[in-house]
């Protein structure tokens, strides 16, 4: 999986966007003669379906996820994709153009179901994230998914229904009127409070996911700007503003989607978690943690882990499957007598020896199967010496004067 987004990655980003809309704005006459508005529908299909397939994979992960993590954040953030994604879907399809639906399809249709996605859109995410993580303890999908299926119920109803009394939000090739325009910028302010709150977020983990969050509603945001100005459904403005907020779902999808894949609070199996967690542990931890086989007379070294492994100059390639002679020999000797002692009698043992002027601890520790011992676990650790000690809490009570 490609890595988290850096800073600096963030910024480029950023700048690129805020370029490529001046650079457009610049050269608004020119091409705005390279797009055929008989080719926009087209178009418009396409980036619609790509955020759409967004949503709807959101959802279908977040349903799916939720029955084993139970995670208050997951099951809105499912919900919210479910209604966006179902809104998006009705706008694609009652776009000026398109074939009939329900009814024939037209602007102030396909206008209504854009602004009320946005509008559920950006006050959802803010409560996504602000709003405390905390597991449910029932199963609230099918209530959740009865909710949502009957605001998009309501929401249907009302545009279908009454379209020719709801207030117009474009007159074709004169613009967006003021209503439109005071809609498109409340949803402009939820996603700046959005990128503020990621922002926040990312300065206080340093987890680049939050700075993909914080992207994609920079992208949302100037998408939502881009529709305050636009003349025509079919200009460059209206396919700029869909360009922006394809790209910003792209960064959401990267930011929640992709990040809770590799989060092991969202694994199928809870023993795996705790051991991809102890795995973890074990690969970040100042020491080494090993275990001993014995083929014939021999005691076979196998490396779990442990970050003390470089500092005394081995790889694991040179220790894995090889014996104490191997590649330690001037301590063989008293090592396998110590590893000798704990197979043959069950015993516990803990001893130090010295590696290049540093002295080690080692613990051995007898593995059992039917009443005889099959392994032994090891772990080894530097040892600290007093006078190193006492000098180290004497540095921490000055610093702490």
């Amino acid at each position: 999986m490609e890595k988290s987004m850096s800073e600096g990655r963030f910024l480029v980003y950023i700048v690129a966007a805020v370029l490529l809309l001046m650079l457009i704005h610049l050269y608004h006459a020119d091409l705005s003669s390279y797009l055929n508005p008989e080719n926009y529908l087209a178009i418009h299909m396409i980036l619609e379906f790509f955020s759409i397939a967004v949503s709807f994979s959101i959802f279908s992960y977040g349903w799916k996820v939720f029955g084993f993590s139970k995670s208050r954040r997951i099951l809105m953030l499912s919900f919210l994709f479910f209604i966006v994604g179902t809104l998006d879907l009705l706008h694609t399809l009652t776009f000026d153009g398109m074939p009939f639906f329900i009814t024939e399809s037209s602007i102030a249709k396909a206008t209504w179901f854009w602004v009320s996605a946005r509008i559920i859109e950006s006050l959802l995410m803010v409560l996504v994230l602000i709003l405390p993580e905390r597991n449910l303890l029932t199963d609230r999908r099918r209530s959740c998914l009865a909710i949502c299926m009957a605001i998009i119920a309501v929401l249907m109803f009302v545009i279908f229904k009454y379209e020719q009394s709801l207030p117009l939000l474009v007159i074709e090739g004169k613009g967006t009127t003021i209503l439109k325009n005071l809609i498109e910028y409340g949803v402009s302010f939820l996603h700046f409070i959005s990128i503020v709150i990621s922002l926040y977020f990312y300065n206080e983990g340093k987890n680049g996911q939050h700075l993909y969050v914080g992207l994609a509603f920079t992208f949302l945001f100037l998408s939502e700007l881009v529709f305050t100005i636009y003349q025509s459904v079919y200009d460059i403005d209206n396919f700029t503003g869909h360009l922006y907020k394809a790209l910003g779902y792209f960064f959401i999808m990267r930011g929640f989607y992709f990040s809770t894949l590799a989060d092991d609070s969202f694994q199928k199996d809870p023993s795996e978690k705790i051991w991809r967690q102890t795995e973890e542990m074990i690969q970040s931890h100042y020491g080494i943690i090993f275990k001993l086989s014995k083929q014939g007379n021999d005691f076979i070294h196998h490396i779990v882990g442990g970050g003390l492994l470089d500092d005394l100059g081995f790889s694991p390639n040179e220790i894995n499957g090889k014996t104490i002679a191997e590649f330690l020999p001037e301590k063989a000797v008293r090592i396998e007598r110590y590893y000798d002692c704990v197979w043959k009698n069950n015993e516990k043992i803990v001893f130090e020896i010295e590696i290049g002027g540093n002295t080690y601890g080692i613990s051995l520790m007898p593995l059992m199967n039917n009443g005889e011992v099959v392994e032994i676990a090891g772990a080894v650790m530097g040892v600290v010496r007093y006078s190193r000690l006492d000098r180290c809490s004497r540095n921490t009570k000055a610093n702490a004067l």
